[in-house]
C-alpha cells in the first residue's frame, strides 16, 4: 500500500519509500523538540539502526545527532560514522552489553548476546584499537568516539540484582574510557579489586571480583605468567 502524510506519497512497500517515510517522522520529531526546547537543540542521541545504515545515513545531520553505537565492534557501520563526521558513543553489544550470558528470558538456553561479557573483556575495549583494526588510523578519527558505555536492558534486571551486574564491570569500562591506558586489564586488575573493596564501604555492593585475601595482599592474588 502507498503510505501517504501531509507532504506526500511514499512508495509502494519499498525499503527506500519506508526509510523516506521515517526520515520525515524524523524532521518533524526534531522540529518538536526544538520548539519545546525554546527554539535550541541540544545534543540529539540516536541509537545506530537501519537510518545510520550507510546507504540511508545522508537523512541525519552529523551536526545534529551524535550517534550511540551498538553493534559488533567488526560491524561496517562504526568506520563509515566517523568517516562522514557523527561523533559515536562506543555500547557495542559484543563488548558492553551487561545482561548478556544469562539464561534466556523467552524460550530456553542462553540469551541471545552470549557469553557472559567479563570485566577484563570491557577494559580490552579501546576505540583506538577497533577502529584501526577497520583501517582507520587518523587521530582525528580517533577523536569522534567521544565516549562509552555499558548497556543492560531490564528484561531480567531489577532492583535486587541490578548492582551486581552493573559493577565492577562498569569500573573497568570507565577506566579504559577516561585514563586511556596503554596496558591492558592484568596491570589494571589491583586498582579494580581495591576501588571495588571501596565501594563497597560506601554501600555500593557489586560482584565479587576475588577473596578477601586478595583484596588485602594487592599485587599478590594473581597468576604471574599471565
Amino acid at each position: 500500500a502507498v503510505v501517504s502524510t501531509q507532504s506526500g506519497h511514499y512508495g509502494r512497500g519499498t525499503e527506500d519509500g519506508f526509510m523516506e517515510l521515517w526520515n520525515e517522522y524524523q524532521e518533524k520529531a526534531l522540529a518538536r523538540f526544538r520548539t519545546a526546547n525554546g527554539g535550541k537543540l541540544k545534543d540529539m542521541v540516536l541509537w545506530t539502526s537501519h537510518m545510520t545504515e550507510p546507504k540511508y545515513l545522508h537523512y541525519l545531520d552529523p551536526n545534529i545527532y551524535t550517534v550511540q553505537y551498538w553493534e559488533s565492534a567488526n560491524n561496517h557501520q562504526l568506520p563509515n560514522l566517523v568517516q562522514q563526521g557523527f561523533q559515536v558513543i562506543m555500547s557495542n553489544y559484543d563488548d558492553l552489553y551487561l545482561d548478556c550470558g544469562f539464561g534466556a528470558w523467552v524460550g530456553e538456553g542462553n540469551n541471545w548476546c552470549s557469553p557472559y561479557k567479563g570485566w577484563q573483556k570491557i577494559y580490552m575495549n579501546d576505540p583506538k584499537r577497533i577502529l584501526t583494526e577497520h583501517g582507520v588510523t587518523d587521530p582525528a578519527l580517533w577523536s569522534k568516539i567521544v565516549g562509552g558505555e555499558t548497556a543492560m536492558w531490564t528484561e531480567q534486571a531489577g532492583d535486587k540484582n541490578a548492582l551486581f551486574k552493573i559493577f565492577p564491570r562498569t569500573y573497568a569500562l570507565a577506566e579504559r574510557y577516561w585514563s586511556d591506558p596503554t596496558t591492558g586489564w592484568f596491570a589494571a586488575e589491583p586498582r579494580l579489586v581495591y576501588f571495588n573493596s571501596i565501594m563497597e564501604k560506601r554501600g555500593v555492593f557489586g560482584n565479587t571480583m576475588k577473596p578477601e585475601w586478595c583484596v588485602q595482599s594487592q599485587g599478590i592474588c594473581k597468576l604471574n605468567n599471565l
